[in-house]
């Protein structure tokens, strides 16, 4: 099968400087702003490999995830493939036309109206205007931007953004489409169309390489992913197997770092405990309700406001969500200060096993502040009194179901 990108051994190294800690008097006001005194020369420099001898192949027409926590390197080495950066060692050899989204911000010339980014980037691509001109409907269409052509982007929301960027990136034929989580700033219908059209693309023999935090994303669009784990990579396996060696190595590290932060809403803290006792390993015993508080900070007046959370399977399918508004829709506007929310996930309602709350911040049909980047991985026992008598037996599906049984002996 034809290659579309071929990885050889590569390594991304980065050198960070450290300040000594100085008790020499801070002279004028910068400094004092800085931190620093006259003198800047004291400090240490060390080397930080952000990747180390990462070697894979992506054949045509495949849809290949790369998953792996915060500050693995999953953004470093998109951006090596997309030409971005260059790495340190190594080589990659790229077969056809590739387009990247990296970011909300990248690809677009900010001061260039919507329209002009669109032929701009055409350009970049090799394509003639005439070439861009077939195309330029189908891309307004679908990003759903036409009123805001002769705008310049600079001015766009991130959801608008976005939204033309991916058409962009998708309608322009481009033989490789290299996307980095930025799917997570459109609403829910715009990510399913946003899949959809990816795997169309995929089908015509395009490939896609995408990361997300979001192992439901992942599952629904990629037939194959690769792990990194502190910038090394592990083999190119299935899908499911390499969300599942993810999930399973998420349940022995901490989760979200705090705060989370955004221009309108930040999260400062997510507690998970049982029996108000904290569990370093999340651990939880079944037949006792799970404790779930939320300490946020919202900036401005919002409407249709959501927070709470998702439970989600190791493998990012939801089993079910508790948002603050669902039974109290006059919380759905709110003004700005810091709230603190609290919240039971219920004994005896999840079946012994491994699980991931995720918690969730949007406004309705706008924007979602944290995507799944708000994750605190959890584990369940079994009940003491659920099926005492066959302790062993293996558990079913995810959800305890109480269906109030009733048995009546109606003859002899």
């Amino acid at each position: 099968m034809s290659k579309s990108i071929i990885v050889e051994g590569i390594s991304k190294k980065f050198r960070i400087h450290h300040e000594k800690e100085r008790e020499t008097q801070q002279r004028g006001l910068l400094s004092k702003f800085l931190g620093r005194s006259r003198s800047d020369k004291d400090g240490s420099d060390e080397d930080f490999w952000a990747l180390r001898d990462i070697s894979f192949e992506v054949n045509q027409g495949e849809r290949l995830a790369v998953v792996g926590r915060n500050g693995a390197g999953k953004s470093t080495l998109l951006k090596i493939l997309s030409r971005v950066m260059s790495p340190t060692e190594g080589q990659i050899r790229i077969r056809g036309r590739m387009s990247s989204l990296l970011e909300v911000g990248t690809g677009f010339h900010p001061d260039l109206t919507g329209r002009e980014n669109v032929y701009l980037n055409g350009a970049l691509l090799g394509m003639s205007r005439a070439e861009v001109r077939q195309k330029f409907d189908a891309i307004v269409d679908f990003a759903e931007v036409e009123r805001f052509l002769d705008t310049p982007v600079k001015r766009y929301s991130s959801g608008m953004y976005v939204r033309l960027a991916f058409a962009v990136s998708a309608f322009l034929e481009p033989d490789i489409v290299v996307l980095d989580e930025v799917l997570s700033v459109g609403d829910a219908r715009f990510q399913q169309k946003s899949y959809a059209k990816m795997r169309e693309l995929a089908s015509q023999g395009r490939t896609v390489l995408f990361v997300s935090h979001s192992m439901a994303a992942v599952k629904d669009l990629c037939e194959s992913a690769v792990l990194i784990e502190n910038g090394r990579i592990k083999e190119k396996t299935l899908v499911d197997d390499a969300i599942g060696d993810y999930m399973r190595h998420a349940m022995h590290v901490g989760g979200a770092n705090m705060p989370l932060e955004t221009e309108q809403l930040d999260l400062l803290a997510m507690h998970v405990t049982q029996g108000g006792r904290k569990n370093p390993n999340y651990n939880f015993e079944g037949d006792a309700p799970v404790d779930v508080e939320l300490i946020y900070h919202v900036k401005e007046n919002l409407q249709n406001f959501r927070i709470g959370f998702y439970v989600k399977t190791v493998f990012g399918d939801m089993l079910t969500r508790a948002l603050l508004a669902d039974r109290n829709p006059e919380m759905e506007n709110v003004r700005p200060g810091t709230y603190r929310v609290k919240a039971q996930i219920p004994a005896d309602f999840l079946v012994a096993g491994d699980y991931v709350l995720e918690v969730h911040g949007s406004q309705f049909g706008v924007q979602d502040f944290f995507g799944s980047n708000a994750l605190q991985p959890f584990r369940i026992a079994r009940p003491r009194l659920f099926n005492i008598q066959h302790e062993r037996e293996q558990a079913f599906g995810h959800i305890y179901l109480d269906p109030r049984w009733q048995l009546e002996r109606i003859s002899d």
